[in-house]
C-alpha cells in the first residue's frame, strides 16, 4: 500500500510504497521508453547532418546560424535522453536496465561532441572582424553573440580540428573515475547496523547516518560514525585509485588545452580570476578564531569532555530540535519565500503540485539531494526527506536551484540559459537565508531563537568554512600531482587531518575516521567546483541583508539575476545585485557576521 512517509528504522521502502505525488513525474520528459528511442534516433539523423556543415561555414552567415542552430537541437535532445535514463537510474540504481540507457546516452554525447568538433577550429580561421561581421548578420542576432565574444576569448585553448575531435572522443574514457566512484559509493557499498537511541537495530544508509549525526545521544553518534567510515576505510585504496585518476584527467585536458595548471583551466570558462579563489582561501584562513570559539561552546554547551567531529552536528539545544513532515515543510518553504514576490511563489507552488520533486529515500535511490534543470520540460529536484528540520531547509536549497533554472529557462534561448555555479549557490543559499529568517518571525521563545541562531552558525560552517577546507585540499592535491608527485590514501589522510586541525582549531579531539573523509566527497571528481558554494554563499548573504532591508528595487533585480542564465559572467551577473565579488568584502562581512553570531551564542547559550 503506498505511503507518504519515510520508515524510520527497519527496511528501506520499495518504489512501489510511495504515493505518486511524492514521485517524480518523468513522462514529463518522455512519456515512454519508445519515445526516447525515437529521440535517439532523430539524434543520429542530426549527427549525420552535422557533416554537411564541414567546410562551409566561412561561406554565408545563414550556414554558419543553421549549423549552430542544428547542433543547438541535438544538444537539448541529448541532455534529454541522458538525463531521462540518469534520473530513472538514480531512483534504483540496481536496475541494469536504466544503467544501460545512460551508458548509451553517454556515448551518444561523446559522438555527438566529435561531430560537431569542427565549429571551433573552423571559426577561428576566420579573421575576427569578419567572424563579428557575420554573427551580426544572423537571422537572431541575440542568440549567439555571447557564443562568438567567448569563442575570441578562447582562441588560444581551442586546437586543430584533428585535437579537437579526439578530445571530443575521450569523454567516454575520461568519465570513467566519476562513474566508477558514484557505482561504489550509492550501488556496492553496504553500511552495517548500529542501534538507534531505543536499542532497535536498524541499517545505516547515507540518510539515516545524516540524521543520526544529529541525535541528543553520544553513543548514537559516535556507533554511527564509527560503522559508516569503516565501510570507507575498507574500500580506502579504490577511493584513492578514482580519485586519482580523477585529478589525472583533470592534468590531461589543462594540458590538451593549453592552460598553464588545472586551477586557472578550470576557472577560465566563466572568466574568474585565479586572484578570486586565492582570495577567498586566505581570506578566510586568515580569521578562523570565530570557528575555534564555535568548537568550544559547543563543547561547553554539550558538556563533554572531548567534542569529536560527530558532535558537530547535533543540535545544541535538542529539545527544540523538532520534526517536520514533508507536507509541512512545502508550506513553510512557500510562506518563507512570500517576500521574493507573486510570480516567485505561484512557480514554486507549480512545481510542488506538478511533481518537480522526488521526495523520500527508497531502496537503490541515489544518495543526497539536488536540481537537474531541463529546458524542454522543467527542472527535476531529488531529495531524500528524512523528516528533520534540516531536510526542510534543503528542500529551500533545491527549489531555489529549481526556481533559477525555470526563471532563465522561461526568458532566454537555450544557448543563454545554462548559468553558472558561482551564481547557482545564491539562489539556493538565499532561499535557506529567507527561511531561516520566516522562523525566526514566527517564534517568541529564547531557546527557539537560540536554536535558529545556532542552525544559521552550522549553515556557515557547513557552506562556507567547510567548503573552502574542500578547496583548500583540492588545490593541494592537483598541485601535487601537477608538480610530478602522486597521491595515496595515507598522503590525503594526513593533508585532510592537518586542514581539520587548522580550521576548526584546538579543542576538536581527532579520531581516526574522520580524516578518511576525503574519500567520499563526489564533487572532487568535478575540477574546482566546491570553492563556489562559499563564494555563492557570500554574494547571497549580501543579497539576503539587502532584501531584509528593503533596498529599493531589490527583488526585481534579483529576478533579473534569476532570468539572467548564463548571458554574461558570473561576476558580472552578480553586481546586478550590487555584489562585488572581485574583492574580498563579502567574505570578510559573512566571516564577521558569522564571528557576531558565535559570540551572541555564547552569551545566551
Amino acid at each position: 500500500m503506498p505511503v507518504s512517509a519515510e520508515t524510520k528504522t527497519g527496511a528501506i521502502p520499495s518504489r512501489e510504497q510511495i504515493a505518486d505525488q511524492y514521485k517524480w513525474k518523468l513522462e514529463d520528459l518522455y512519456p515512454s521508453k519508445d519515445a526516447w528511442e525515437a529521440d535517439f534516433k532523430k539524434a543520429y539523423m542530426l549527427i549525420e547532418k552535422a557533416k554537411t556543415y564541414a567546410g562551409k561555414l566561412a561561406t554565408s552567415p545563414q550556414v554558419l546560424y543553421e549549423c549552430l542552430e542544428s547542433r543547438t537541437e541535438l544538444s537539448i535532445i541529448t541532455h534529454n535522453l541522458y538525463q531521462y535514463a540518469y534520473l530513472n537510474q538514480d531512483l534504483d540504481n540496481r536496475v541494469s536496465q536504466f544503467q544501460e540507457m545512460t551508458n548509451r546516452a553517454m556515448q551518444l554525447m561523446s559522438q555527438v561532441a566529435a561531430a560537431f568538433s569542427f565549429i571551433e577550429p573552423e571559426l577561428l580561421e576566420i579573421e575576427e572582424s569578419k567572424l563579428l561581421e557575420m554573427a551580426n548578420n544572423f537571422p537572431k542576432t541575440d542568440v549567439y553573440d555571447f557564443y562568438i565574444k567567448e569563442l575570441i576569448r578562447s582562441r588560444q585553448h581551442i586546437r586543430s580540428k584533428e585535437v579537437e575531435e579526439l578530445l571530443a572522443q575521450s569523454l567516454m574514457v575520461t568519465k570513467a573515475p566519476s562513474s566508477i566512484f558514484t557505482m561504489l559509493d550509492d550501488a556496492d557499498l553496504k553500511y552495517p547496523s548500529i542501534r538507534d537511541e531505543q536499542g532497535n537495530e536498524v541499517t545505516l544508509t547515507k540518510q539515516r547516518y545524516a540524521k543520526f549525526l544529529e541525535s541528543s545521544d553520544p553513543r548514537v553518534r559516535k556507533d554511527a560514525h564509527m560503522a559508516f567510515y569503516s565501510v570507507y576505510k575498507e574500500h580506502l585504496n579504490t577511493l584513492s585509485a578514482s580519485l586519482s585518476s580523477s585529478v589525472n584527467k583533470d592534468i590531461f585536458y589543462t594540458k590538451a588545452r593549453l592552460f598553464e595548471d588545472c586551477l586557472s583551466g578550470s576557472l577560465f570558462g566563466n572568466n574568474i580570476p585565479v586572484s578570486v579563489y586565492h582570495s577567498l582561501l586566505d581570506t578566510a584562513e586568515s580569521d578562523l578564531n570565530g570557528l575555534h570559539k564555535y568548537v568550544a561552546v559547543r563543547k561547553r554547551v554539550l558538556k563533554l569532555d572531548n567534542i569529536f567531529s560527530w558532535d558537530m552536528i547535533c543540535p545544541l539545544f535538542p529539545d527544540r530540535n523538532y520534526e517536520v513532515s514533508y507536507d509541512d515543510a512545502v508550506k513553510e518553504v512557500l510562506e518563507a519565500v512570500q517576500p521574493l514576490g507573486t510570480e516567485y511563489v505561484n512557480n514554486m507552488r507549480h512545481a510542488f503540485e506538478n511533481r518537480w520533486v522526488d521526495v523520500y529515500e527508497t531502496e537503490g535511490k541515489g544518495s543526497g539531494a539536488y536540481n537537474w534543470g531541463n529546458y524542454s520540460a522543467h527542472p527535476f529536484v531529488l531529495m531524500n526527506y528524512n523528516g528533520t528540520i534540516d531536510n526542510m531547509f534543503t528542500l529551500a536549497h533545491e527549489m531555489g536551484h529549481a526556481m533559477h533554472s525555470h526563471l532563465s529557462s522561461k526568458a532566454l534561448p537555450y544557448e543563454k540559459s545554462q548559468y553558472s555555479i558561482f551564481v547557482a549557490e545564491v539562489a539556493s543559499t538565499l532561499n535557506e537565508g529567507l527561511l531561516l529568517q520566516h522562523l525566526l518571525k514566527k517564534t517568541k521563545d529564547t531557546r527557539d531563537r537560540l536554536y535558529l541562531l545556532n542552525r544559521q552558525i552550522d549553515n556557515t560552517v557547513g557552506t562556507f568554512f567547510n567548503q573552502i577546507l574542500y578547496a583548500r585540499f583540492e588545490l593541494k592535491i592537483h598541485q601535487e600531482v601537477e608538480k610530478g608527485g602522486a597521491l595515496s590514501p595515507d598522503t590525503m589522510t594526513a593533508w585532510w587531518r592537518e586542514l581539520l586541525e587548522k580550521y576548526f582549531g584546538p579543542h576538536l579531539t581527532m579520531d581516526d575516521y574522520t580524516p578518511l573523509k576525503w574519500s567520499r566527497i563526489p564533487h572532487f571528481y568535478n575540477a574546482y567546483y566546491v570553492y563556489q558554494y562559499a563564494t555563492s554563499y557570500a554574494a547571497s548573504q549580501a543579497i539576503l541583508e539587502k532584501v531584509i532591508a528593503g533596498e529599493e528595487n531589490i527583488i526585481e533585480r534579483y529576478l533579473e539575476l534569476l532570468s539572467s542564465g548564463g548571458k554574461d559572467y558570473p561576476i558580472e551577473l552578480l553586481k546586478i545585485c550590487g555584489v562585488d565579488m572581485s574583492t574580498p568584502d563579502p567574505v570578510q562581512a559573512t566571516i564577521k557576521l558569522f564571528n557576531e553570531q558565535v559570540e551572541e551564542l555564547d552569551k545566551l547559550a
